[in-house]
């Protein structure tokens, strides 16, 4: 063989070599991906296995600032596998910033996250960034050495450019307990965005479906529970996404057409799929339906050979503070199972007057323990409403008493010290306006129904969140100050400078009264308030005077300009 043959043969087998190494290590990689990473269309499998013991997933709450603190408490004897997950909004996939968490006081070292110029480190590399869409992160610390079974409290702090903001916080823990049952179990992450066209429409494609795969043969006779949990982030209440189980819809309670459907950002949700479990390969596909972006991020199964028992789920007390209409507030309702057996991935909801305003997820809840849970609400208007906490609202658990699962509905002052949101849409500020009558409009918003607006103290009309006045201009500048005032006297006030053009004398006309004046123009009549209009039409009347008289010598000016360059080129 030629020296030649050989050097292009070992060119070969190192390119060979080159492209499998990268094809393996390319999905453990935290590269950026508009649309998916480390995959573009499924979750990926990052553990597996068989424990006597179980598989422990909890966390909230929803979109905060920072820092951002979850408690959590790992039952059990010994924690064999664990990971933080923190979700993180970048703001745009242009920003970058640092996260830095602390776990039971122990600080991990701070993490640079650099949207779309994160191209990833070393295989394996602790913890795993993945950051898609416009700048939305799920980072997944490996804590399996750092916790033990018991309580662990974890804290996010952000800083730099990025929004900041924090999603939720997830632990993910497989446990050992020699009492427990054998527990067969999945977890899979990582970050799809899942988008239509764009908010503007400009998007060249949607990307409409995630899956996850359970892989391996199940046992149908071994198994008596089968509980998955998963997580969203980004999603919209009232925007359709579904969720599949071996093609099968699931439900959350009674809906199943808006799984996604948290008001903050973050949904953890659970799902009873016993009766759908398959032999081979249990398959879940997310569907983004109506969602304009939704990133599903983790999926997690367990299987469990034990039976499911009997407890008995109460709300045992409620922690309402001053609640503010228009803001978000945090109510806490301890939660207790006063059963004798432990109940599994279960929910609970906080109603307002009959409806539900936000749920809360529980993994697992022992016999004669208690849990508190928090629900995050924004009241939409102010006054009284009557709260009501409902512990397993889907009714999913069987339970000693089916009718001890609530509180004695508690009647909360909900207070409005927001004032109402006012923007003046016509005229814009600076315009230049005929003078006479101007009609001014615009939107307001407020969480009170008692809401008032004016015009330069005319009362504005005002139709849904719109208003609009008709109020005078002269020539000149003119003020408008706009003033909307709600239920608590709570003031918002927008002002603006129009100029007025000068009109001719003929198209304003004032009466003498006792303390009005009434303005005709265009045949239309309206009472002003004369102490506003006076001062304002003796400029106008000064200036309507002293116009003609500039009128006269401009013109004589340009006539003696001519003549005199006339002579100029004669000359």
């Amino acid at each position: 063989m030629s020296s030649e043959s050989r050097n292009l043969n070992r060119f070969f087998l190192y390119f060979a070599g080159l492209l499998i190494f990268f094809i393996y290590i390319t999905p453990c990689l935290a590269t950026y991906n508009f649309e998916g990473t480390p995959e573009q269309d499924e979750l990926i499998e990052i553990t597996s296995g068989t424990v006597k013991g179980g598989l422990y997933v909890d966390g909230g709450e929803g979109l905060k600032k920072t820092p951002y603190v979850q408690e959590f408490n790992v039952p059990g004897d010994a924690v064999t596998w664990a990971r933080v997950y923190v979700g993180v909004w970048g703001g745009t996939e242009q920003k970058t910033g640092t996260l830095d968490l602390t776990i039971n006081g122990e600080e991990f070292e701070s993490l640079d996250l650099e949207g779309k110029n994160d191209k990833g480190d070393e295989e394996g590399q602790n913890p795993t960034i993945y950051c898609t869409g416009h700048g939305v992160y799920w980072i997944a610390y490996d804590v399996g050495t750092n916790i033990s079974t018991g309580p662990v409290t974890v804290e996010a702090q952000t800083e730099g450019d990025i929004d900041g903001r924090v999603y939720g916080i997830i632990l993910a823990a497989v446990y050992e307990d020699k009492e427990g049952q054998s527990t067969r179990y999945w977890v899979e992450e990582g970050n799809i965005n899942l988008h239509g066209k764009g908010w503007s429409e400009t998007l060249a494609s949607t990307h409409d479906e995630a899956y996850a795969d359970f892989s391996g043969k199940v046992d149908m006779d071994k198994y008596n529970t089968a509980n998955l949990a998963v997580v969203y982030l980004c999603g919209t209440p009232g925007l359709d996404d579904s969720l599949y189980f071996n093609e099968e819809q699931l439900s959350d309670g009674e809906n199943s057409n808006d799984i996604a459907n948290s008001k903050s950002y973050f949904d953890f949700k659970f799902f009873d799929v016993l009766d759908l479990l398959e032999e081979d390969d249990n398959e879940l596909k997310f569907q983004r339906d109506e969602e304009d972006y939704v990133h599903p991020v983790l999926a997690a199964l367990s299987l469990g050979t034990g039976e499911e028992g009997t407890s008995d789920l109460i709300v045992s007390r409620l922690t309402v503070p001053l609640l503010y209409a228009g803001k978000d507030n945090t109510i806490k309702a301890s939660i207790k199972n006063i059963g004798k057996d432990s109940a599994y991935g279960f929910q609970a909801a906080l109603y307002a007057d009959g409806e539900i305003v936000s749920t809360a997820p529980v993994s697992s809840l022992s016999s004669g323990k208690s849990k508190t849970i928090e629900f995050n609400w924004k009241p939409a208007w102010d006054g009284e409403q009557a709260l009501k906490v409902y512990v397993d609202y889907t009714n999913n658990k069987k339970e000693t008493c089916e009718v001890n699962n609530w509180n004695t509905p508690f009647l909360a002052k909900i207070v409005d010290l927001t004032p109402p949101e006012l923007e003046i849409d016509y005229p814009e500020d600076g315009a230049r306006v005929d003078g006479g009558y101007l009609t001014v409009s615009g939107t307001v918003e407020d969480t009170s129904q008692n809401l008032t607006v004016d015009v330069n103290g005319q009362k504005a009309l005002i139709s849904g969140e719109s208003w609009s006045a008709s109020v005078p201009v002269v020539s000149g500048s003119n003020t408008i100050v706009v003033s909307a005032v709600d239920g608590q006297n709570n003031t918002g006030k927008e002002l603006i400078v129009v100029e007025g053009k000068v009109s001719s004398q003929s198209d304003l006309k004032i009466s003498s009264g006792p303390d009005n004046e009434t303005k005709s123009l265009d045949n239309e009549t309206e009472t002003v308030n004369q102490s506003v209009l006076a001062p304002q039409l003796r400029g106008y009347e000064k200036k309507a005077v002293i116009s003609p008289i500039y009128g006269v010598f401009g013109f004589i000016s340009a006539v003696l300009f001519i003549k005199y360059r006339s002579w100029g080129k004669r000359l």
